[in-house]
């Protein structure tokens, strides 16, 4: 799948920094904001986010929940 769009894996299952950048949106509530409205003004119809907790699972879903419901 990700070879035919163009950013193939290597063997050892290594993906790039690109298809890494491309998958995953990180940083500050407000990075987060703008990538989610740069993707939704794309023209996609669909966005399928889901957490990636690294400290207070809670914590970072709640601000997730908070940013999404900013749109």
């Amino acid at each position: 799948m990700f070879a035919d769009a163009g950013s193939p894996i290597d063997a050892n299952g290594t993906m790039s920094d690109d298809l890494i950048g491309s998958l995953v949106i990180s940083g500050s509530a407000s990075t987060i904001v703008t990538r989610l409205k740069e993707l939704l003004a794309s023209g996609l119809d669909e966005l399928m986010v889901l957490p990636v907790p690294v400290q207070q699972a809670d914590r970072e879903l709640g601000q997730l929940m908070h940013v999404i419901g900013s749109l």
